[in-house]
């Protein structure tokens, strides 16, 4: 072929010479767009979130499309979970990454109509991380980001999550609580409501099922995620005493109806890094009367398995029990053991309560004494605040978490129930307070519970080097045989500035507390 010269060709040189302008320009101009489509950077355990329109939604928008979701990690692991309809033609997908680096996603409706992918990189955050068991001695709670945590955990009412509770009362608790150390907090009306009186009605709380309809509502969903996005602002871990099937309230009873809820709430909640899980509660296998959706034993292995099976990230599982040992310890599906204390248990029995929380031990999942130190709670007596800080730690040192509540009558009334900061009883916190920084201070991670290393107290061991004895009345302990040479210890108050007493261990085996330790005492031994 011949170029063509003339004006035909200078008109042709003219054309090409402004197509490698408006090519040059082209590449300035997108210049700017490439930057802006750079991914985005989320912290690690944050929460990253994604969305997608569906050209025509079917009319069950739940049911009748599902929006897949593959999540890659650096390390190349892939996640598979699911998005969630919220409203018209948008679904959102979520997700909590773990690992820094370059994370690549894709989202794909089920019957083909759109999808997406992308990328994000995940970089160090300060935030603590999903609560899990301890790697190196699971019957303690820890922090995703780092080692065993003392977890301080306050009960509070059903009207917590209502839009009918007043906001600025919901924060000047949330500042005090806080400002108290507490950092989980167990919630009465969470998922559901439970619609009795003096417990749920009246208040406005989520309501995330509609029983008449067979549904999940979305609006009622971002109204518990308004919340939710504080209470991780401000580092609170959440226990939602309710369940996803919770007494007295509204959710699906049909099978198919409870995949589609459960798969639904998991969607939107289990990317949050600071939820626990509950498959129900309160108390699901009890049913005294007048008590409504009672579940048989076989319904909740069911819906723990369903759970369990369903949650990709691994959230911590478990159940709220009646009194007396957890049922579901042994279970495939729980994490952690939910105990509630019988009579005994609620009392200043210290033996029993030591032997309660032991025998429901499995070595390889935490203890959360959900209903067993509810001070002012009608079923726990007249506890003093001497008696909550000495039962405090007897259940610290009998490796188990707590659950504190701050009542007048049932627990649904007084400070956990009303948040209402005159009936606040401060030497009450104080003295859970005072029992929780002095636990913290010990290596209790290393340590696991007895129950006849030491002839009397409670002890934690860390078999052939260190052992610790809390003596809530003080006195005398032993143990079956002396202590061989190079064994040292000392005596600790776990309330007050009395300093420690040096013990030589060395050929002991009968340890006597010094008379200046008048109250309850610690004793600590180690190997050198």
């Amino acid at each position: 072929m011949t170029l063509q010269t003339g004006l035909g060709g200078r008109h042709f040189r003219r054309v090409a010479l402004c197509l490698i302008l408006l090519a040059g320009w082209a590449m300035v101009l997108s210049a700017p767009a490439a930057r802006a489509a750079a991914a985005p950077t989320v912290g690690k355990w944050a929460l990253f979130e994604g969305q997608l329109a569906h050209p025509r939604p079917p009319t069950d928008a739940v049911r009748g499309v599902e929006l897949s979701t593959e999540f890659t990690a650096p390390d190349g692991k892939v996640t598979r979970f699911w998005g969630f309809h919220d409203g018209g033609v948008k679904w959102r997908f979520r997700f909590s990454p773990d690992q820094a680096g370059r994370w690549r996603y894709t989202a794909r409706f089920s019957d083909g109509a759109a999808q997406t992918s992308g990328e994000f990189d995940c970089a160090a955050s300060d935030l603590p991380g999903p609560l899990t068991r301890w790697r190196e001695n699971p019957i303690w709670f820890a922090a995703g980001a780092g080692g065993p945590v003392v977890v301080r955990s306050f009960h509070v009412g059903d009207r917590f999550f209502a839009t009918n509770f007043p906001a600025a009362t919901r924060t000047a608790f949330l500042d005090w609580a806080q400002g108290q150390g507490y950092n989980l907090l167990s919630v009465g009306s969470h998922y559901l409501n439970r619609d009795t009186p003096g417990r749920g009605r009246g208040w406005a709380t989520p309501q995330l099922w509609d029983a008449r309809a067979k549904k999940v509502i979305p609006g009622e969903y971002a109204r518990a995620e308004a919340i939710l996005d504080d209470l991780r602002a401000r580092r609170f871990y959440v226990y939602p005493f309710a369940g996803f099937i919770g007494r007295q309230s509204q959710f699906p009873t049909d099978p198919a109806d409870q995949e589609v809820y459960i798969r639904y709430t998991l969607a939107r909640f289990a990317p949050y890094w600071n939820v626990l899980l509950n498959v129900s509660g309160p108390e699901p296998l009890w049913k005294p009367e007048g008590y409504g959706n009672r579940l048989s034993f076989a319904e909740v292995n069911r819906l723990g398995e369903l759970i369990h099976r369903l949650d990709p990230f691994g959230r911590l599982l478990s159940v709220h029990n009646a009194s007396g040992d957890d049922p579901f310890r042994f279970s495939s599906w729980g994490s952690y053991s939910t105990l509630q204390g019988g009579p005994a248990e609620k009392s200043e029995n210290f033996s029993a309560l030591h032997n309660f929380v032991f025998r429901n031990h499995t070595g390889s999942r935490p203890i959360y004494a959900q209903e067993v130190l509810w001070s002012g709670n009608s079923l726990h007596g007249g506890l003093t605040p001497d008696q909550v800080r000495r039962k405090a730690l007897v259940l610290l040192f009998a490796a188990a978490t707590i659950n504190f509540a701050d009542m007048n009558g049932d627990s649904s009334s007084g400070y956990s129930g009303t948040l209402d900061p005159a009936e606040r009883h401060p030497e009450m916190h104080r003295a859970a307070k005072s029992a929780w920084d002095f636990f913290a201070k010990i290596p209790f991670g290393r340590l696991r519970p007895t129950w006849d290393v030491a002839k009397k107290g409670v002890c934690l061991e860390e078999k052939d080097r260190q052992y610790w004895v809390y003596l809530a009345s003080g006195g005398t302990t032993g143990f079956a045989s002396a202590f061989p040479v190079g064994w040292k210890g000392e005596w600790l108050a776990p309330e007050g500035d009395t300093p420690p007493v040096a013990v030589d261990a060395s050929g002991q085996k009968s340890f006597d507390a010094p008379k200046v330790f008048s109250k309850d005492v610690v004793l600590h031994l180690w190997r050198d």
